[in-house]
């Protein structure tokens, strides 16, 4: 692997790379005027002038145009002439002290002044001379800009409010999650594509969107015939310039903020009027298709209510306009759909219960706090894609807002009602995956952008690819047998804008997709009440043999059984236990403190799991949301628990003050279907279509298991009082890059008493690459013996050390042995303090920054950084980068 490259910054280049914008100081100014293609003028201020030197390399003039933006320029000690033809050269600098110092062309002429001062004054004695053309001071422009991998500072106003784009305090240093916008916005903002806002009405006339808006792709779907005015009406029609500008506002125009892809065109498609209408199902089927082969993005906000705890299906007709939008949009590359996951979480909701988002061809969206954690509203699903910030309690979204008095907060700031910039919102009414929805959408407008050869399971892919985890403390997160992080509660993570259009430059579309279906109709009834706590011991009471809890798990679910460990009684564990709990669980009294806390202190003294007893007799039994104290995990708890009644509690413990040997076990038996899959493809969405005739859907548990052993959770129990699931397919992504052969196992568990039911059939549906892969690890044979000669490698192995493992290599197209990633350093500017140095980092590697004042003189080593997928980067004054030469080696082996 090539480990190092020289960076050479000297002093000119770096002045052309960090220009400036500023009006000149108020001050006494002298003017000069030159010819050019007309008559200019330049005003440069008199205590700028310098003294005559002979040092002409670093003799330079600033001024400032009198016409035209106002940005200066440098004028040197050199001088452009163009002479009408017949014109003595020699005769015309009789008395001049410019003397020749090239010729371009006949009658055109570089002079040499002895330095800029004499440059301007002789440029302009020239100018006036009937026989001159052309009269004007060599100069260099402060507005040009080296286009490198790492974009300048927006100059839009609020974009340090923007922390969803750029996550960072004052010295560069992270602050937590970002979509790292100014990594892609070199490559491309987003031109040529289409975002589709289909909500209650985009501001069109807002400045943010006015210079893209100006298109005939606008549309409200109501009535018979609907209408090309797709303007928000109603005084709740608020939301989808909010949604909007966080996709697509526009950058670098002085005002407000940035979109992620501030240069993509907008369509409004109006399909909501305030809280009061939503369009038709036959309406719906004509918006999610409408014109399909224009518009390239579609953002959709909405979906299942947040208390809505049943099941949401397309219609038939809104199928048939998703299908249609996905296999012949964009000339059959597909229209990309971007859906919210929805914010029920504390009440128990899923993605997967609403139809639109667990749609495997739509690209379903989780939002994440500042810190990275998943939002305490946000659905988890195994449907998830990724993630991106949607705000929370800690801190609110800054986007867009209807104009004037007619938004959502017309005083964002709380700064009175003097406050004249009220097109903006910054409060906790923007918090949801509404919000993070339209980031993704920019995001893949950014991609289509780069390459609109991209299909829709392409974009999925690099999207998937660029993704990166936050919050590892999160006991979700498990690494797939491809070797991928995923979870639940974000999918794959929140993607790298930089990285993602990297990965779309230079894409290679993926082979067609093949799908396989495996299925059993036996009907078999799904055991009732099955989930348990189970007691063994010594005379042991026939009550405390199996003990039903009142909710299901928090933390890790035991949908395996847990281990059959001695139980402790710790009390009421309200701070630090200090009992060693190793190979034990521990039984908790509730009171004090918080579950979280409880479960948490246990964890910590190395308890397995934890069985907490009520303090309130006859307590009801308990769901997320419910207005009794619930058993609700908001704290992310490391081990699997669960909630029993006082009665069983207080009769378990006095049981254990005299038979200190007992053991408990969580257990939770189910209806349990196996697939035995031969075709071995590359796992992208997994499929289960369930059809039962329970009484109620919320009893039940839903999950199934891959040969590799990762578990997708496709239902949780829940407040839905209905029966089923009749019949639904439930999706998931956190198999993606899995291999499909081998046992896929299904189980159907009843949490609750009560009601009853059977499983009618299970069909298991696979997704993905048919490849030859006869030691089922995912790699196709051919690529493996290709690549290694063998098949000796695994998917997670990374021969090539540089970040890739062979399952990402595999579905990128590069070469396992081979460092794909140019070993670079960039220098761009931070922000007006400071300069970042980055180039591509592995993680488990350290890197020396070197630097010298001297290209010929041992550099010296000024920092050593831990290396940062797929970037590392560091930030330096800019007053240290005067003849300063840098360098960057991977240190240690």
């Amino acid at each position: 692997m090539n480990r190092f490259r020289l960076l050479i910054v000297g002093v000119c280049s770096f002045t052309a790379l960090t220009g400036f914008t500023q009006t000149p100081p108020a001050a006494l100014t002298t003017w000069f005027h030159f010819r050019e293609s007309r008559q200019t003028r330049y005003r440069v201020e008199a205590d700028l002038i310098p003294a005559r030197t002979t040092n002409a390399w670093q003799d330079w003039v600033k001024a400032w145009p009198e016409i035209g933006p106002p940005s200066p320029v440098e004028f040197g000690s050199r001088v452009g002439l163009q002479l009408k033809p017949g014109t003595d050269l020699r005769e015309l600098l009789t008395t001049s002290p410019l003397t020749p110092a090239r010729v371009v062309a006949p009658n055109l002429f570089i002079l040499q002044a002895p330095d800029a001062l004499t440059a301007l004054i002789e440029a302009q004695r020239l100018a006036d001379q009937p026989q001159v053309l052309m009269s004007c001071p060599v100069r260099r422009q402060l507005r040009i800009h080296l286009h490198g991998p790492y974009s300048a500072r927006p100059n839009d106003p609020y974009f340090d409010e923007q922390w969803n784009l750029e996550n960072r305090d004052a010295t560069g240093t992270f602050l937590g999650v970002d979509l790292n916008l100014r990594a892609a916005w070199p490559v491309t903002r987003g031109a040529g594509v289409v975002i589709a806002v289909a909500d209650d009405g985009v501001d069109l006339a807002h400045p943010e969107f006015v210079g893209r808006a100006s298109n005939d792709l606008h549309f409200y779907f109501d009535g018979a015939k609907g209408t090309t005015n797709a303007m928000p009406v109603d005084s709740d029609d608020n939301h989808a310039t909010e949604v909007a500008g966080l996709a697509l506002a526009e950058s670098n125009n002085h005002c407000g903020m940035s979109g992620v892809a501030p240069q993509a065109l907008l369509a409004s498609w109006k399909i909501f009027l305030g809280l009061k209408s939503v369009a038709t199902d036959e309406q719906m089927m004509d918006m999610f298709q409408y014109r399909s082969n224009i518009v390239s993005v579609e953002n959709h906000s909405w979906g299942k209510g947040q208390d809505d705890a049943s099941q949401l299906a397309p219609s038939w007709w809104e199928t048939i306009g998703i299908s249609n939008a996905v296999a012949f949009g964009r000339g059959g590359r597909g229209v990309l759909i971007v859906h919210s996951a929805g914010n029920g979480r504390e009440g128990g909701m899923n993605a997967n219960d609403d139809g639109y988002a667990n749609d495997p061809r739509v690209i379903c969206v989780a939002s994440v706090r500042q810190r990275g954690r998943v939002a305490t509203y946000s659905n988890p699903g195994a449907c998830m894609l990724v993630a991106a910030p949607g705000g929370d309690d800690d801190i609110a979204i800054f986007t867009t807002d209807r104009q004037g008095s007619a938004g959502e907060n017309p005083n964002p700031f709380g700064l009175g009602d003097d406050f004249a910039d009220r097109d903006y919102v910054f409060s906790t009414n923007v918090v949801g995956t509404s919000f993070s929805a339209p980031q993704i959408s920019g995001l893949v407008a950014l991609l289509l952008s780069a390459n609109p050869n991209l299909t829709w399971r392409d974009v999925q892919q690099i999207l998937i690819l660029s993704a990166r985890h936050f919050d590892l403390a999160d006991p979700d997160v498990r690494t797939n047998g491809a070797g991928f992080r995923v979870s639940h509660n974000v999918g794959f993570g929140v993607p790298d804008a930089g990285q993602a259009v990297a990965l779309a430059q230079r894409w290679v579309n993926r082979p067609p997709l093949t799908t396989v279906t495996y299925a059993t109709n036996s009907v078999r009834s799904i055991p009732d009440s099955a989930l348990r706590v189970l007691i063994t011991g010594t005379n042991l009471p026939a009550n405390l043999a199996s003990i039903p809890p009142l909710a299901p798990c928090i933390g890790p679910h035991a949908d395996s059984p847990t281990a059959i460990l001695p139980l402790v009684d710790v009390g009421l564990a309200s701070s630090p236990i200090t009992t060693n709990l190793a190979g034990r669980a521990a039984l908790i009294q509730r009171g004090g403190n918080a579950f979280e806390e409880k479960i948490r202190f246990a964890a910590q003294a190395g308890a397995a799991f934890t069985i907490i007893y009520d303090d309130v007799a006859n307590e009801p039994p308990c769901f997320p949301g419910t207005t009794v104290p619930c058993f609700v995990d908001t704290g992310f708890t490391p081990i699997p628990s669960v909630f029993i009644s006082q009665n069983d509690g207080e009769a378990l413990r006095s049981f254990l003050q005299t038979n200190n040997a007992a053991q408990a076990q969580i257990r939770l038996d189910s209806a349990i279907d196996t697939f035995n899959v031969t075709n071995t493809l590359i796992c992208e969405h997994v499929g289960v279509r369930v059809q039962t005739d329970h009484s109620r859907r919320g009893d039940l548990r839903i999950t199934v298991l891959s040969p590799f052993g990762t578990l997708s959770v496709l239902q949780q129990a829940s407040f839905d009082e209905g029966a089923g699931p009749a019949d639904w397919t439930y999706y998931s992504t956190l198999h993606f890059g899995e291999s499909s052969a081998g046992t896929w196992t299904v189980f159907i568990s009843d949490e609750q008493p009560l009601n009853t039911g059977s499983v009618q059939s299970v069909a298991l549906n696979l997704d993905g690459v048919e490849i030859t892969d006869t030691d089922h690890d995912g790699l196709d044979d051919d690529w493996e013996k290709t690549h290694f000669g063998s098949l000796a490698f695994g998917p997670q192995d990374d021969p090539d050390l540089d970040g890739y493992s062979n399952a990402r290599e595999q579905i990128m197209g590069t070469d396992p042995n081979a460092n794909d990633v140019a070993f670079l350093v960039d220098l761009s500017p931070w922000d007006r303090g400071l300069a970042r140095l980055s180039w591509a980092g592995v993680t488990n590697r350290t890197y020396d920054v070197l630097t010298s004042t001297n290209a010929g003189a041992p550099l010296q080593v000024v920092t050593n950084l831990p290396g940062r997928f797929p970037d590392t980067e560091w930030f330096t004054p800019y007053t240290n980068l005067l003849n300063q030469f840098f360098r960057v080696r991977a240190a240690g082996p």
